[in-house]
């Protein structure tokens, strides 16, 4: 029964952690006397800048066409109706752009 109350307010703490800024860490490590131990730890994430997210979505935009201007993907469906892409040029479906 305790086992059940500590699983239960286990959930809730990470829930609550997670819904209120907090970011979850958990450490494992093995130890041949004790096996697996874990230990949980909570810290408060920094707030986010509104103006640094949209520059980072516009950077990571701009990226991607150049990408798909590069490497000019279509998309064809081999013999078992399993879709595919297809590039223009050698190496991108690596990630290569230039």
């Amino acid at each position: 029964m305790k086992l059940l109350y500590a699983i239960a307010t286990l959930a809730l703490l990470s829930t609550s952690a997670q819904a209120s800024g907090w970011d979850v860490v958990e450490r494992c490590t093995w130890s041949r006397f004790y096996g697996r131990v874990c230990t949980t730890s909570y810290r408060n994430q920094p707030p986010r800048d509104e103006a640094q997210d949209r520059e980072d979505e516009k950077a990571r935009r701009a990226s991607i066409e150049k990408w798909e201007a590069f490497c000019k993907p279509t998309r064809t469906f081999d013999n078992e109706g399993v879709g595919r892409l297809v590039y223009a040029k050698k190496g991108c479906e690596f990630g290569r752009s230039e």
